[in-house]
């Protein structure tokens, strides 16, 4: 309602007149979020550096971190190569190769840490009594428990002779000591389908730790959700969720998540964070939001597209770190492959980690709420 004059002819009428606009005419507002991104170029260049000079990690996937009792920051990692990087930024072809490794950032200082020796390394976590070309352990989400380092295990066997034939088997807790990373347990998780550990959720505020996991159908792959008190991963007091209750069986809660991403809480609401496994080999990161932890997580949003990503390469399992952010920037990384094989070899960087920083404005007019 306002005061105005208006005039028609020679005549005059003042008051206050009601003006409707037809919704039609109105600007619909923008509600499409603002995305910036770079990339991280101190991350980049420290585990470059490392990879290159160390004589020890050179190149690996998964990447999940945790921040370690001490203020140091621990890197998992999945298959990872060891040894020299050549003159021509390549790898020689009797390079060393584990299934999971951990490398300890503290302050810029990096440390790998591996099993058996550092001229025979081994995998930090072998499946007891297994060849491990047969059968092995990838690396999922950690967290912390006193003065343990809680690791998630899945495990994977051999299904064929192709590079890419494995089955899912199971999962497991590895427990390491966070002083020296000596491994000090394995506890079995009950049989499952679902790949737990894709991502882990501490909320101080209710006393849990959330447990997020895949349903693997290849073409198509459904988040699921866990819990457990805080500092019990490793007994039986799981919970899943399941149709808006918590119970004993899990359900699906969003389809089109990689194998590995990552749940945060950015600007007020939890965030999902993952490549987009809704299309073939896609080169985009996206997010999802929810309002509480179990969502519905919506609002799909594109945060970055994968400059590797093309011909035998392809990127994979992004997740946020958010530890390594702050308010309103999000450190994100994701891992590089190749199809090719000989690609890992002939440049170090078709299998490294890359470290992007992303940040969001998201719009908070009611309209677009």
């Amino acid at each position: 309602m306002s005061l105005r004059t208006l005039s028609t002819g020679t005549a005059l009428v003042t008051g206050l007149i009601a003006l409707a606009v037809p919704a039609a005419a109105q600007a619909a507002p923008n509600c499409d979020p603002r995305v910036s991104s770079s990339v991280n170029e101190e991350l980049t260049e420290r585990f470059g550096t490392y990879g290159d000079t160390a004589g020890r990690w050179t190149g690996a996937d998964s990447a999940y971190s945790v921040p370690l009792p001490d203020g140091s920051i621990a890197w998992i990692y999945s298959d990872t190569f060891l040894g020299e990087v050549d003159a021509n930024h390549g790898r020689p072809q009797d390079s060393p190769f584990v299934h999971n490794s951990i490398v300890v950032d503290d302050d810029g200082e990096l440390t790998t840490y591996t099993g058996g020796t550092a001229s025979a390394p081994e995998s930090l976590v072998k499946v007891a009594g297994a060849d491990e070309t047969q059968r092995w352990y990838w690396f999922g989400d950690a967290t912390v428990e006193g003065d343990s380092l809680r690791v998630m295990l899945l495990e994977f066997v051999k299904t064929g002779t192709g590079v890419f034939d494995f089955a899912f088997a199971g999962n497991a807790v590895a427990t390491f000591d966070t002083g020296d990373m000596s491994l000090t347990g394995v506890t079995e998780l009950p049989e499952s389908t679902i790949n737990w550990g894709s991502a882990f959720y501490e909320d101080p505020s209710d006393g849990y730790t959330y447990v997020f996991g895949v349903e693997d159908l290849q073409a198509h792959k459904y988040a699921h959700l866990a819990r457990v008190p805080s500092g019990e991963l490793t007994t039986s007091a799981w919970e899943y969720f399941n149709a808006g209750v918590w119970g004993t069986t899990s359900g699906r809660i969003l389809e089109g998540v990689s194998n590995e991403f990552s749940v945060t809480r950015y600007q007020g609401r939890f965030t999902l964070v993952t490549g987009d496994a809704t299309e073939p080999l896609s080169a985009k990161i996206v997010a999802y939001r929810a309002s509480s932890i179990e969502g519905p997580y919506t609002g799909k949003t594109v945060l970055y597209t994968t400059p590797e990503t093309g011909g035998n390469v392809f990127t994979y399992n992004a997740k946020a770190h958010p530890e390594l952010g702050n308010g309103h920037r999000l450190l994100i990384t994701y891992n590089v492959n190749s199809f090719n094989t000989g690609d890992l070899y002939t440049e170090v960087d078709n299998y490294r980690p890359r470290y992007v920083d992303v940040s969001v404005k998201f719009p908070h007019a009611r309209p677009c709420r």
